[in-house]
């Protein structure tokens, strides 16, 4: 009955799987009348169910024994410190000398409008945010030759004849450079016209160079923010301040350095006399620098950050770093998972900037329902290092709990507990995939140690089509994750 089962179960990943494309491509009534709503999906789902009943109670059991052994032996005494942690983690101009390079305005000016509150992305904020926001889509940095956000941007605005033929646009498409005719990575707005004013590109072919020539014109045209209306009130001090101290440092840059040079340590050092405690301070202190930088965006942005993908991986990174802090055994894994987290974050295209908190993100369900899924991700991904059963016995229990916690919000927030929304659809599959390793009686091919490493490495790729796939690929109602 259990190998009947897990084959059932398989079959309905596969086909669950297949669904949450064909509703991209053909739209949710098309998915909903051959898939979901279909008399068969209901007929195997229920024959899975009851065939699962004998077991159930085994399993729970199992869980229990193991749970209660790993609970105290991995972090002790320092267990209910872990999850308090977890809950408490939220004429201006000047003429240069050289006559070639563009106007910009004196350093000391700029620095004077750096506390200036403005309205942008629909929210009160230091004219710092919007300089460094617009400085980091165009340039893909904080700062360009030595000049920073604050000058970039009012030079742009007071000078644009000057600044269009500055090769300062980050160009990642080699495809668009070749058309351009240009030859480094980087190209300068008058690059993309022609003499007549023609964009030279094809329109809708590159839409993120599109949106960064889009932002440039905006500044020109003074279009990009606001100044604070007389009627609005304006921001405390304090947290003005916050938000240029949580602008003024590359968090993730600072910690995923931090991360893998402590991992590497880790490795090397095992022998030496004071290495475990020095090793242990020092991802203590990582981690309260983490939850520092996750409490200034929460104080800034007044809402939990755990609200789009930037946000929740660092969470993520937060989970992993927990578990480095509190267990010796798993610290040198955590702390590479870490790394490879913020890493991700910092080099890829994902999007800091704090927005104002959409209607259905609004619930007390938020923190719960993220959190527990945060956190079995990185284990799971702590499984890419180092199986160990219990770890996957956690992972399963919190990503169920999380599915659980989402259902209920999704109640409130829309109505129904389950949508089929390719999210949902894709973190039930995660959950199934996992479940085949805990079945080593029923399945003896998960007793070999190899088989298992190398399965648990495949069934990864789950856990990064939910998290990223499902945000950039497919599209849903958790759509709004991937902002």
């Amino acid at each position: 009955m259990k190998k009947i089962a897990l084959t059932i179960y398989a079959v309905l990943c596969v086909i669950m799987a297949v669904a949450t494309f064909v509703e991209n491509s053909y739209g949710t009534e098309f998915a909903y009348r051959h898939f979901y709503g279909s008399w068969w999906f209901y007929l195997l789902w229920a024959v899975a169910l009851i065939l699962s009943i004998p077991f159930l109670f085994d399993l729970c059991k199992h869980i229990w024994e193991t749970s209660k052994k790993w609970y105290g032996k991995v972090f002790g005494k320092n267990v209910s410190n872990c999850f308090i942690a977890l809950a408490i983690a939220s004429s201006f101009v000047t003429v240069p000398a050289n006559a070639k390079e563009p106007k910009c305005i004196k350093l000391e000016q700029a620095e004077e409008m750096k506390s200036l509150q403005v309205v942008f992305n629909n929210r009160i904020c230091p004219f710092n945010t919007v300089a460094r926001d617009f400085t980091q889509k165009i340039t893909g940095k904080h700062k360009f030759k030595g000049l920073t956000a604050e000058q970039i941007l009012i030079s742009w605005s007071l000078h644009p004849e000057d600044w269009k033929d500055i090769k300062m646009i980050k160009v990642k498409k080699k495809a668009a450079l070749e058309e351009l005719g240009v030859t480094t990575d980087r190209a300068a707005f008058a690059d993309f016209f022609d003499s007549s004013m023609q964009y030279r590109l094809t329109p809708g072919k590159y839409p993120d160079i599109e949106e960064k020539l889009s932002i440039i014109i905006m500044a020109t045209r003074g279009e990009l923010y606001e100044p604070l209306p007389k009627q609005m009130t304006p921001k405390p001090e304090n947290k003005i301040k916050a938000e240029i101290l949580y602008n003024s440092i590359s968090w993730n840059l600072i910690l995923f350095i931090c991360c893998f040079c402590l991992a590497i340590l880790t490795f090397v050092d095992k022998k030496w006399k004071y290495g475990n405690t020095i090793n242990k301070c020092v991802t203590a202190v990582i981690w309260i620098a983490l939850i520092v930088c996750l409490c200034l965006r929460w104080y800034v942005s007044e809402h939990l950050p755990m609200t789009n993908t930037f946000e929740t991986m660092q969470i993520v990174a937060l989970s992993t770093l927990t578990i480095a802090t509190f267990s010796n055994k798993w610290r040198s894994y955590a702390l590479i998972v870490s790394g490879a987290v913020l890493l991700v974050t910092h080099i890829s295209s994902l999007d800091p900037v704090i927005t104002p908190l959409m209607p259905a993100l609004q619930s007390p369900w938020l923190a719960s329902h993220v959190t527990t899924i945060m956190i079995s991700y990185a284990l799971y991904a702590i499984l890419l290092f180092h199986p160990d059963r219990k770890i996957l016995i956690w992972a399963e229990i919190l990503l169920g709990t999380g599915i659980l916690l989402g259902s209920i919000w999704a109640k409130d927030a829309w109505g129904t507990y389950w949508n089929w929304d390719p999210k949902e659809t894709w973190a039930l599959i995660t959950l199934i995939v996992y479940m085949y390793p805990l079945h080593t009686a029923t399945l003896p091919w998960f007793r070999n140690e190899k088989h298992q490493k190398w399965y648990l490495r495949v069934a990864f790729l789950t856990v990064l089509m939910t998290y990223f796939g499902c945000n950039y690929i497919l599209t849903g109602m958790h759509s709004y994750a991937n902002s």
